[in-house]
């Protein structure tokens, strides 16, 4: 017997570039990342094609690791040739971007690929979550910014060609604040993790996207919500405590028992 449950809310309405599904095999859990175009396509953002499709792929394959990620950039180079913008992309400013969390059941064993800075608990207690260093770096230059002049509301704007910037450490193995993605390019595996455990040893694993900064003591969604909510109450714009390049995020918890 299995029992699933998932909890997803956008930062703004309507607008939510994290997407979770599942099936009796396989839980994903994606979170999207918008081109810098500002193009709508068929009134969705690049973020929100992007999570879809990469879930909807990865739950209709068998693989894991380095060879799903390589199939999931292929599927996305087709988005875009599909959209027609393949020229665009060339430009990493302009391609959608994907970090996601894929738990499969193979045999006896449940394995978990992990890419980007989604994370995962595993029995309410073995947690993995990935931050990146270019994000601390520029978390940290807009809470200087912040403490310095009282600007919340533009602080991103003054981050933004940092946050540009941080394109060209896109699937860069070579730079300290190299970072990898699904972006329809290729993604070296040094940024690709790989977690294989067995599976009659596995009594819950949760999947969630960075939206939840802090994981919960408990394992239901109203667990994952009031630590949110204590995140929201002891610092709402992210800045002291919780230090982010932004102050709201898309948000979604998928908890699955076995």
């Amino acid at each position: 017997m299995m029992k699933v449950q998932s909890f997803s809310q956008g930062k703004v309405a309507n607008k939510n570039e994290d997407y979770f599904n599942y099936n009796k095999e396989c839980f994903v859990i994606a979170d999207g990342a918008t081109d810098k175009s500002g193009r709508k396509y068929h009134n969705k953002t690049g973020g929100e094609l992007v999570s879809r499709l990469v879930v909807k792929e990865a739950l209709h394959s068998k693989l894991t690791g380095v060879e799903l990620i390589n199939f999931l950039n292929k599927r996305v180079h087709k988005l875009y040739e599909d959209l027609g913008i393949i020229k665009d992309v060339i430009d990493p400013r302009y391609r959608f971007a994907c970090a996601f969390v894929v738990a499969r059941v193979l045999a006896d064993k449940l394995i978990v690929t992990c890419l980007g800075d989604s994370g995962f608990r595993i029995n309410g207690k073995v947690i993995y979550k990935e931050v990146g260093q270019i994000d601390t770096y520029n978390s940290e230059k807009r809470a200087k910014y912040i403490k310095k002049t009282g600007d919340i509301a533009g602080s991103r704007e003054h981050i933004m060609p940092l946050l540009l910037k941080q394109f060209s450490y896109q699937n860069n193995p070579r730079h300290r604040f190299g970072y990898g993605v699904i972006d329809g390019t290729d993604t070296p595996a040094k940024f690709v993790k790989v977690f294989t455990y067995p599976k009659n040893k596995i009594k819950t694993i949760e999947l969630f996207t960075d939206g939840y900064i802090v994981a919960p003591r408990g394992a239901t969604i109203n667990d994952w919500e009031l630590a949110f909510k204590k995140v929201e109450q002891e610092d709402p714009d992210k800045w002291k405590k919780y230090k982010s390049t932004k102050s709201r995020d898309d948000r979604t918890i998928a908890i699955i028992k076995f």
